[in-house]
Formats: structure tokens, sequence, C-alpha cells
């Protein structure tokens, strides 16, 4: 065997072990959020009935923020919400190297947030933790950077993979987010790193079904197709490029509040937003849509749910809390969706519309324009749905949404902050 096919065997056989432990990765991170949902909400309320009051749910949300930002400044390098870009610009400016470290404190300072019921994601904390023990693997290796950040890739796809039982989302996650590259040396393990990762994540997660109620059957008339769904691509562009402005506008004007008092102000915001929903508003880690009860809302309400879960993340992720933002961006995609179906059917009301498309499509918009992953929304969302014949107005409304985006925001949730924390350079 020539030297370099050696070598190829050699990081494959590596991706096996990585999508191993992205799976773990991602297990670790779920038992994690138990833990803290059961010493920050169950325990107390179920110890003390009051606990579930109205003020003492707003003192405990404070507390999780203010746990979470202590945890990472005593543990971590830094204040900061966002995961993902910090991945990313190892990749391209560490040859991959990910200290354990940090990466350690913002996976127990995310699951502090989320099992607190401050409104973040999941996959943020997996794919940093799945990346650094692939990065760490890598270094006691003695691999070289490049194949250091091919593996970094393979463990972050295979942390959302398991995660989400979604190995193909998974693997261009990490190859559009993470490495930022297509090339045929990384495609191969981070594929197989996936694929393993979604394996050996339904051994120990179990599957979690993303949808609950009737599968959304895609369009069915032509007016859907060229007017509805590049309708609900504006829409969701727009309330895409508010949840990036207004994290933007969050973390720039926060260092304006005391660090001591800014986690209990943003809590008691964040718990004041999710009790008025009736929880729709909290992250919950395992992505769950009812889309039964998104179909049955108001539009109008559906659309003031969508600017609030884009709010309420914002503040949980820069008054202390820590967590992703890809499901987030899900979140308000689906409600978007949502709202979009509720208005034409008020206006239309003799069409015969399926409701659960336009929140599905929603869904993919939302992550495309808000994170600017745009192929990880479409085949995300295909790969959560199973339905082909949604592909067409899921490309047609998410690259509406993202052209909608770019034009009112410049910046994508991950670049902006990138920007703002001065990691990199405004172009």
């Amino acid at each position: 065997m020539r030297p370099g096919g050696a070598q190829d065997a050699m990081i494959l056989a590596l991706s096996v072990v990585i999508g191993v432990l992205g799976a773990v990765s991602a297990a670790t991170f779920y038992w994690l959020i138990g833990v803290a949902h059961e010493g920050l909400v169950a325990g107390p309320e179920r110890l003390w009935p009051a606990a579930a009051a109205w003020p003492y749910r707003i003192a405990l949300m404070g507390l999780a923020l203010a746990l979470a930002a202590l945890i990472v400044r005593r543990l971590g390098d830094g204040y900061d919400g966002l995961n993902v870009p910090d991945v990313s610009l190892a990749v391209e400016r560490s040859g991959g190297r990910i200290p354990a470290r940090p990466a350690i404190a913002k996976t127990l300072a995310s699951a502090v947030t989320v099992g607190g019921g401050g409104s973040a994601g999941s996959e943020g904390p997996i794919a940093v933790l799945g990346a650094a023990m692939a990065s760490h693997l890598g270094v006691k290796l003695g691999l070289r950077p490049v194949q250091i950040r091919t593996l970094v890739g393979a463990g972050a796809g295979a942390g959302i993979a398991a995660a989400f039982n979604a190995p193909l989302a998974g693997a261009f996650f990490a190859l559009e987010e993470i490495l930022k590259s297509f090339s045929s040396a990384a495609f191969a393990p981070v594929v197989v790193s996936s694929v393993v990762g979604a394996v050996v994540g339904q051994a120990l997660l179990g599957t979690h079904p993303a949808f609950s109620g009737p599968v959304a059957v895609g369009y069915q008339f032509d007016a859907e197709l060229f007017i509805f769904f590049p309708l609900l691509g504006v829409l969701a562009g727009g309330t895409s490029a508010f949840f990036v402005w207004f994290e933007d506008f969050i973390g720039r004007n926060r260092s304006r509040i005391s660090s001591k008092w800014l986690p209990w102000l943003g809590g008691a915001v964040v718990a004041l937003g999710v009790l008025i929903s009736g929880g729709v508003l909290a992250g919950r880690g395992h992505i769950e849509i009812d889309l039964t009860m998104l179909a049955s809302l108001p539009w109008h309400l559906a659309l003031v749910l969508a600017f609030s879960k884009a709010a309420v993340t914002a503040i949980t992720l820069n008054t202390g809390g820590s967590g992703g933002v890809f499901a987030p961006a899900l979140a308000v995609g689906a409600f978007t969706g949502a709202a979009v179906a509720g208005l034409i059917a008020a206006l239309f009301p003799e069409l015969p519309l399926d409701p659960t498309s336009y929140i599905v499509v929603g869904m993919g918009c939302g992550i495309a324009a808000a994170t600017g992953a745009t192929l990880t929304g479409l085949f995300f969302v295909f790969e959560l749905s199973r339905n082909y014949a949604l592909m067409m107005p899921l490309m047609m409304a998410v690259v509406i949404a993202t052209l909608v985006r770019r034009s009112l925001v410049r910046h994508n949730l991950y670049s902006g902050w990138l920007v703002r924390t001065g990691r990199v350079k405004e172009e």
C-alpha cells in the first residue's frame, strides 16, 4: 500500500473511533442536562411545591445563568455563549487544536443553561465536545495539522449525527460550518464518523422522533411552490435577520450592565418569556416539534413566538448562558412557517393547504438563513422529515430566506459573533 493510502486508511480507522466518541459526547451532554434540570427545576419543585410559582421560577432561572457564567469564567477562557465559531476558528488558525479545559467548561455551562430552562440549543456544546475529543486524540497521536483538522470535523459531525439521529446533516454541518471545505480528503472520514455516531447514538439514546403529529405532505398545487413558499422564504429571512440583529445588539450592549447583575436580569426576562409562553420558548435538549400544536396557532401568535424565541435566545446567550443557536434558529423558522400557513388559510380559506409543510420548510429556512449553513438546513430537514415531496419547496424557500437575510444584515449568527468579539476583522 502506498504511504498516502496507509495514512488515509489510518484516518478512516480513527474516524470510526471518533464516531463512537461523538456519540458518547452527545449522551454525556444529555445526561448533564438531566442532572442540571433535576437540581435547578424538578428537584426544588418536588421538594417545595411553592418553587413552581413565578417568583421562584424567575429566581431559579437567574441562578442557572449566574452559575453558567461562573463556570465559564472560572474553568473556561471567556464569557461567551456561542460555541461552534470557536471550533471553526481553531480549525482555520490553530491546526485544529482545541484546548480541553474551555471545551469542558462550556459543556457544563451549556448543560446548566438548558437544564435550567434557558433558551439555547444542544448542538453547539455537543459539536464542541466531540471536536475537542477528536483534537485531543489527534494531538496525542502526533498527527499533522491537516489530519487533526479533519478529525475535528469528524468529531463535530459525529456529535451532531448522534444527537439528532441525522448522519447526513451531521456530515454536512461539519463540512460546511466546521471545516468549510468539501475536499475529498475530509469528506470520507467525516461521513464515516457521522454514520458511526448516528448508529452508536441510537444505541445510547434511543430514537427520539423530531416531529409529533401528522407528517407534512409537501405542496399540493403550483401556486404554493411559486408564490406561497417563496413568501415563506421572505418572511423567514426577515425573522432570521431579526434574530441575527438582536443577538448582535444584546451582545454589544451587555457591558452597560454590571456582570454581577447581568445573569439575574437576563434570567428574569427569559423566565418571564418562557412562563408566558407556557414553556414553548424554553430549550429542551432534544428537538421536539409538535406539528399539531404549531398548526393550530393563530398566525399572529405564531409570528409573535418567532420573534420572542429569537429574543429570549439572544438574551440567554448574552447574559451568562451558554449553548447553541442551531435549534433556536430552527424553532424561529418553525414558528414563522406556522404564521405563514395560518395567514394564507385566513386569507384563502377554500385552499387545501397543509400547514405542517410550511412549518417543516420554515425550519430549514431558519437554520439556513440565521446560521449561514444552507446545505445543512436543507439536508437536516429532509433527513428528519424523510419526505422527498418537500425538497422543491424547501430548496425554493431556503434560497430566498438566505438571500433576504443577507440583504437585511450582513453577517449570520456565527460570523457576526466572531466579528463582534474581535476574533476576526470586519471585511
